[in-house]
């Protein structure tokens, strides 16, 4: 359920730094902040199911 969550933010997130147009996204320092958290999330969810 709160990884569900968590998802869910992130998601929602890298949705609105997508949509601002004042900046390149690629470099925004927010963009590479919420992509290296979803990075480490899917990485500890997969850890997680693994250990099952």
């Amino acid at each position: 359920m709160l990884t569900a969550v968590l998802y869910i933010l992130m998601g929602c997130n890298l949705a609105n730094i997508c949509m601002e147009r004042t900046n390149t996204i690629y470099k925004d320092h927010r963009f590479w902040l919420i992509l290296c958290s979803l990075a480490m999330l899917v990485y500890m969810t997969v850890k997680s199911y693994m250990a099952r």
